[in-house]
């Protein structure tokens, strides 16, 4: 991997912490670093998605303790 990707992608913990996760953008950037775009691009998804899934849960736990203190009254 070009030292310049590789210094983008340690610069930011989180970027890190994704190639870390996903490891065949190892294999992609080795290969191009222009695919550091689609890198990017790929955190991006992973990581709107993940807030979005961090949401609904926070709102499904909201909903169980209504229901329990709705059952107890």
């Amino acid at each position: 991997m070009e030292l310049s990707v590789l210094y983008k992608i340690k610069s930011e913990k989180k970027h890190y912490d994704y190639l870390r996760s996903h490891s065949i953008w190892y294999k992609y950037l080795n290969r191009n670093p222009d695919n550091y775009k689609l890198f990017l691009d790929s955190f991006k998804k992973f990581n709107r998605n993940e807030t979005t899934n961090k949401i609904n849960n926070t709102i499904n736990t909201i909903d169980t303790v209504t229901n329990i203190l709705k059952v107890l009254e």
